[in-house]
């Protein structure tokens, strides 16, 4: 007995066919074989499959403007429905953006799917099971006619057997090629035929593809560029992007007299606005700004700036339907230069900006928090051990406001990795040390943190011969974990790691390595329960070096690293997309403007999984920013 299941997907124009060919790409796919198990004693022997969808409403956390939800699975109890507990199987199938212009799909015709069963003894399903058909409602009748199919699908039953191999279906970007000319996805499925669990090349028995058939639908867009000043250089792009999507980019930029502070900002449909100049002090220069931004999009930048003595700390806010505000000094401390400031800031707009300032004799770790209304607050210096200088600081807030920053330090002998925790309403602890591995100095941590507050370090540090990628995680209540190596290649040095983490505290850290002839890009990922995993690589390009990857996340554990890699003749940035259950895919280039050396990529990456990466690269004259969005499947 098969469970019937009538359902009507109504789309937007020009997402209709992408939905329906996902869904039956599925149910092809699962048609490799039945479950595993023992039948129930009525089924004479026979696993019967069943499927079930309901539609999702807009406003879905992974399909923000609806779609169906899809559930399959073996009929274990024989009753002829998809019992919650017989589902082996989900996937979402998701209405499509919103098109900027709805210049697509101007016929305006809705996409339906209908599911009928299939008796025992047909040819192509000799023990049953269940017949999909698309089409468009040419009629408009709210029902898929016999004359409206398009294409049929076939799901079929297994073959009877108490001992039937599950079949299993593997998901990957597709990049543009023969395969998809605009980019897709690749949907591969077989039998699981060593009962590990996972689809292996071995084991794929079809492979479909669900294409994008406009160009810019699926994956990276075409690179532009998002400044016009030609005065002189531009150089250290750094963006943020709020969950629905809207980014900042702040850079800075030489006018042929000092470096000042520049911003654009993207908004989905309407693309990216005008830079603008976002501080006016022209005693001396700005460099290295950074940002953040809130749910809401507003956000902060903070930079350095000279002010024809000392180097001091600046910041500006961003407010969504007024703009940029007044850039304001965030520090008083005019014994000596501060330099190198980072920003984090919560949900709620709530921000913590950190960097370090020399005191006469050494340098040392301040801090300042921003509250929305009340504003900045006053600097505070944030450890107090005076043997050697404590330097590069990073910060990360979890959503509740509390938040950790972390520095190397010298204490007389070598560079140690130290921490320091904000708890909302309480104010800063006592700083500690986190890494106690003596054999060589540890340098540059960087910090991830995850909705509830867990956070994960990483650095490289030597060992007395090369140095390695090590790794500290915080749990709240618990305190910190002893340090980890998480990686244990001993060719060459991994240097520059970086980390991020979903909101369930999946992470993923990425560095590069030499191997002797070259740099690569690795990466380890991060289970809660599981712990690290093992290292692998990330690119394979070996015309030449591969080097200062980035890394974003996204709610659902979707990544993308970017990194730039030298092909013999310049510098490129180049991107891979992990997907969870699926893993890496194939490294691709994201711009092709051979002028000169492109440099410094920087991504982020909202609640959907689109991404936006943003680098500098030379015209044969001058530096520019360029930026490349890669949109989710």
């Amino acid at each position: 007995m098969i469970q019937e299941n009538r359902n009507a997907l109504s789309s937007k124009p020009g997402t209709g066919l992408h939905l329906l060919l996902a869904v039956s790409l599925l149910a092809l796919a699962a048609c490799s074989g039945g479950g595993g198990g023992n039948p129930p004693p009525d089924s004479a022997g026979i696993d019967s499959v069943a499927v079930r969808s309901k539609p999702l409403p807009a406003g879905d956390a992974d399909c923000p403007n609806g779609g169906i939800l899809v559930e399959t699975g073996i009929d274990e109890n024989g009753n002829g429905l998809l019992d919650d507990n017989e589902v082996d199987k989900t996937e979402k199938v998701c209405n499509g953006q919103d098109g900027a212009d709805g210049g697509d799909g101007s016929n305006g015709l809705d996409a339906l799917v209908s599911t009928s069963p299939i008796g025992a003894g047909d040819a192509t399903c000799p023990n049953g099971g269940i017949l999909v058909e698309t089409g468009f409602d040419s009629n408009r009748n709210g029902s898929l006619d016999s004359d409206e199919v398009s294409k049929s699908e076939k799901l079929c039953n297994g073959q009877s057997g108490s001992n039937g191999l599950n079949s299993l279906v593997a998901f990957s970007d597709e990049p543009a090629g023969s395969n998809c000319p605009y980019g897709g996805m690749r949907v591969d499925s077989g039998l699981d035929d060593n009962g590990n669990g996972s689809l292996e090349s071995g084991e794929i028995d079809q492979t479909g593809f669900v294409c994008s058939h406009v160009a810019g639908e699926i994956g990276w867009q075409v690179a532009e560029l998002i400044e016009t000043d030609d005065a002189e250089d531009t150089y250290n792009p750094q963006i943020a992007t709020d969950n629905n999507g809207n980014a900042i980019v702040v850079w800075d930029q030489y006018d042929g007299t000092q470096y000042n502070i520049w911003a654009n900002r993207y908004m989905p449909g309407s693309g990216w606005g005008m830079a603008e100049l976002i501080e006016t002090d022209n005693t001396g220069s700005a460099r290295n700004p950074q940002i953040a931004i809130d749910a809401d999009g507003n956000a902060i930048a903070v930079w350095y700036q000279w002010d024809g003595i000392r180097n001091n700390i600046w910041a500006n806010r961003y407010t969504p339907g007024s703009g940029w505000g007044t850039a304001e000094l965030i520090e008083t401390n005019n014994i000596g230069s501060a330099r190198n400031p980072q920003i984090a800031i919560a949900a709620d707009g709530n921000a913590i900006a950190v960097w370090w300032q020399y005191d006469g004799t050494r340098y040392n770790i301040w801090a300042n928090r921003y509250s929305p209304g009340p504003g900045w607050d006053t600097a505070e210096l944030i450890e107090t051990d005076d043997v050697g200088d404590a330097s590069d600081p990073q910060i990360a807030i979890d959503a509740d406001g509390n938040a950790i920053a972390v520095w190397y330090q010298w204490d007389g002998t070598r560079n140690n990795i130290w921490t320091n925790r904000y708890s909302s309403g309480f104010g800063w602890g006592t700083a500690e040390l986190i890494e106690t591995g003596n054999a060589g100095g540890a340098y540059y941590p960087q910090i991830a943190i995850d909705a509830n507050g867990n956070a994960i370090v990483v650095w490289y540090q030597s060992d007395g011969t090369r140095f390695n990628i090590w790794a500290n995680r915080y749990t709240p209540g618990s305190s910190w974990d002893s340090a980890q190596l998480i990686e244990t290649d001993d060719a060459g040095g991994a240097f520059n790691p970086q980390i991020a983490i979903a909101a369930d505290g999946n992470a993923i850290a990425v560095w590069h390595q030499y191997d002797g002839a070259r740099k690569n890009i690795w990466a380890n990922r991060y289970m809660p329960g599981s712990g690290w995993g093992t290292a692998q690589l990330v690119e394979t390009g070996n015309a030449g070096d591969a080097s200062d990857p980035q890394i974003a996340i996204d709610a659902s554990g979707n990544a993308i690293v970017v990194w730039e890699q030298y092909d013999g003749a310049r510098d490129n940035i180049w991107a891979n997309r992990y997907i969870p259950g699926s893993g890496l895919g194939a490294a691709e280039l994201v711009e092709t403007g051979d002028a000169g050396d492109a440099s410094g990529s920087q991504i982020a990456i909202d609640a959907s999984g689109n991404a936006i990466v943003v680098w500098q690269q030379s015209d044969g004259t001058r530096n520019n920013i360029w930026a490349n969005r890669w949109v989710a499947p």
